[in-house]
């Protein structure tokens, strides 16, 4: 599907759309964040098979500087999937680019490939040198192939790096390569500066060279293990102008999607009018509901509180909406009894303890505390949640411990890291001390991912903002919305 001119995000796609763009308008659409790259957009790419690759390798190989997003992986991802030689040019350039650390994916595309990879692989690895051709001497052997070219190359790259180089030998598993090992042990035996730097991996190679067995080509990777099912866009990296259109979208899942961007963050008066007309007229429950939580934004708002309000109060509304409208204005409940009201009764309903909960962290009314107390080991996977990131935002320091447990638990794990680092028990709250407790929050939790370390600084953040000063690591977009 080509993108409409005129168009402020150059093109959307709905995920219903997926299957009859062009592929390259797939990875356009994720490379400016206006398209998750989760398994549909993924599966619309590889079910084409090879008829993919063209659109995948002119895409890799333009210069692409008005991105948001660098897709180089997982493009490899794709292409070692779709396993064809077409991929070539685009794979052998990420290699120029990134010659050093990289992904899984890359050996098996190479390996599945075979004979039509040595030719481009020999030629950049002369291109590189042997420095910075590590990478390439490695995948010539990894490919396992006897062609004499590939022997050659790992026998010069003795005079570079000769423990290496015996190395790779024993990785190639070329029989060919014997003699060339024996002569290589024969001179460290005579060169004590060489058998420094040799250290035994001769006899290593020549005893894998004992133990070699024909393997297959490795299957294709697992896709669908490396990404999820459903991601939203990436609204965070969007215009304004960007996410109003999103706003406006066809698609009720992306209408829903970006009115729950909204949430947590400063509204903008352009998009508290669109949320204010999509929570009144909107004919998708849970885009009204997104809406409704994402009005929370602007609850000081004369009008939005009203149709909050109205919203709430009309008991034939679908439940759904009222929890949204409660999230909305929860932060006023500690103002207004009538508030409360709903949240005691959405409490006590099964099917919507889970919003309520919520509903009270969100209103930091330090009534509710015994709740997340004693919700933290409630069987439900949501209320749980909720709990936990109540015991966060009202500091409860004594729950510590007992939060520590989660780090354990993949479900769970980002927000008992959140949630401890806004609660964990400090003698003095105090802006220079922040690096420090995230160090020791990293070591607790046995290190943290790229994610994570976000997930914590955000909610030292959020806490040093709660407490009148200002944040320190500046992860925070826009008011906690607490």
């Amino acid at each position: 599907m080509p993108a409409e001119e005129g168009r402020p995000t150059d093109v959307i796609l709905t995920p219903e759309q997926y299957s009859q763009a062009s592929v390259y308008d797939l990875l356009r659409a994720a490379a400016r964040g206006l398209a998750g790259m989760d398994q549909r957009l993924l599966r619309a790419i590889v079910n084409r098979g090879e008829a993919a690759v063209g659109d995948i390798v002119r895409f890799g190989l333009e210069e692409r500087h008005d991105d948001r997003l660098d897709l180089d992986d997982d493009l490899v991802a794709i292409l070692s999937h779709i396993g064809s030689p077409e991929a070539l040019p685009f794979l052998i350039d990420y290699l120029r680019r990134h010659p050093a650390d990289l992904p899984d994916d890359i050996l098996c595309v190479f390996q599945r490939m075979g004979e039509p990879a040595i030719t481009p692989l020999l030629e950049l690895y002369k291109e590189l040198g042997h420095e910075d051709g590590y990478e390439a001497a490695y995948l010539l052997a990894a490919v396992r192939n006897r062609d004499p070219r590939i022997l050659k190359t790992l026998e010069e790259r003795i005079a570079h790096d000769p423990w290496d180089a015996a190395l790779l030998m024993g990785l190639l598993g070329n029989p060919e390569a014997r003699p060339i090992l024996e002569k290589l042990k024969q001179r460290a035996s005579e060169d004590e500066e060489l058998a420094k730097k040799l250290d035994g991996e001769a006899d290593e190679a020549l005893a894998a060279l004992d133990q070699q067995t024909r393997e297959d080509a490795p299957e294709a990777p697992g896709l669908w293990d490396l990404y999820p099912e459903h991601i939203e866009p990436v609204f965070e990296i969007m215009t304004l102008e960007e996410k109003l259109e999103f706003l406006r979208a066809s698609s009720a899942e992306l209408r829903a999607d970006c009115a729950g961007s909204f949430i947590d963050r400063e509204v903008p008066p352009e998009a508290a009018r669109a949320l204010l007309d999509l929570a009144q007229k909107d004919a998708n429950l849970g885009v009204r509901a997104a809406a409704c939580t994402a009005l929370g934004g602007v609850s000081d708002d004369g009008r939005a509180e009203r149709v909050l309000i109205e919203k709430l109060s009309d008991d034939t509304n679908p439940a759904a909406e009222r929890c949204g409208a409660l999230l909305g204005l929860a932060t006023m409940a500690r103002q207004n009894a009538v508030l409360e009201k709903y949240v005691d009764e959405f409490y006590a309903n099964p099917a919507t303890m889970a919003r309520a909960v919520e509903a009270m962290w969100r209103s930091l009314d330090r009534r509710y505390a015994e709740v997340f107390r004693r919700h933290l080991g409630d069987a439900d996977l949501d209320i749980r949640r909720q709990a936990i990131k109540g015991a966060g935002y009202l500091g409860l320091s004594e729950v510590a411990p007992r939060i520590t447990e989660l780090f354990s638990d993949d479900d769970l794990r980002l927000d008992a890291l959140f949630a401890y680092a806004m609660c964990v028990p400090v003698k003095n709250l105090l802006r220079g001390d922040m690096p420090q407790l995230l160090r020791r929050i990293e070591d607790l939790a046995g290190g943290l991912s790229e994610a994570e370390g976000e997930a914590v600084e955000t909610a030292m953040d959020t806490r040093l903002v709660l407490h009148g000063m200002a944040p320190v690591f500046l992860h925070l977009e826009a008011e906690t919305g607490v």
